[in-house]
């Protein structure tokens, strides 16, 4: 099926804008689209209308509709993400929640799941809501270990970048196991999946289950 090319070229510079912190200039949008210079400033106007993009002197970056749609776009992957949860939650028998980054230093846990049939004594009640360094849990560290490396990284960040997802114990809570992996989404700085019990589990299989979860959810941003 034939693409529309106005739509088309608009929707590429906008990824192109919010690609770079300090934004583009229209030049350098023409440049990298391989259009002429007045197309780029059309495209650019459009979006400036919408609310899309703004200009602060020659460069131009994301607007405050973009950050609209972003948000709308989290509360839509709050409720598509429920079932992904309860699924997770009932193969390990274990709590189950989605983490997003709040800022460059905290996440917060967005909504939660808990299994229809309790393994262990103990269930973990993962508190909705409230923020907690990323350093801290499985559910931060896998954010972290989501992202590109950094020099002098935590080696537990470091390990659960090269397996795919985080293991934390008794961080959070004592004598709570957390297992996540992360993903991306599109106007956030990061997001996870996971889950924490009191009880022990296989963590392979646990592992593998939470993974395939977050490949889940990341297929929503990508669509």
């Amino acid at each position: 099926m034939a693409t529309l090319q106005g739509l088309d070229r608009g929707l590429r510079a906008l990824d192109l804008i919010s690609l770079t912190a300090e934004g583009l200039t229209v030049a350098d949008l023409a440049a990298q689209l391989e259009i002429d210079r007045a197309v780029a400033y059309r495209i650019v106007q459009t979006l400036e209308e919408h609310t899309l993009v703004a200009r602060q002197g020659k460069r131009v970056r994301l607007g405050a509709g973009a950050a609209t749609l972003a948000g709308r776009f989290q509360h839509q992957l709050v409720r598509v993400a429920q079932p992904v949860l309860q699924e997770l939650a009932d193969a390990t028998g274990a709590s189950a929640f989605l983490t997003l980054a709040h800022g460059a230093r905290e996440c917060v846990p967005v909504a939660g799941a808990q299994p229809a049939v309790q393994q262990g004594p103990v269930q973990v009640g993962y508190r909705i809501g409230v923020r907690h360094p990323l350093e801290r849990g499985a559910n931060g560290v896998a954010i972290l270990a989501s992202q590109p490396p950094l020099p002098d990284e935590p080696e537990e960040i470091v390990r659960a970048r090269e397996l795919g997802y985080s293991l934390t114990s008794g961080q959070l809570q004592q004598g709570a196991t957390g297992i996540a992996a992360g993903f991306q989404v599109p106007g956030a700085a990061g997001a996870s999946v996971g889950v924490v019990a009191m009880h022990e589990f296989d963590v392979e299989s646990v592992a593998a289950e939470v993974r395939a979860a977050a490949a889940r959810l990341s297929s929503l941003g990508t669509a």
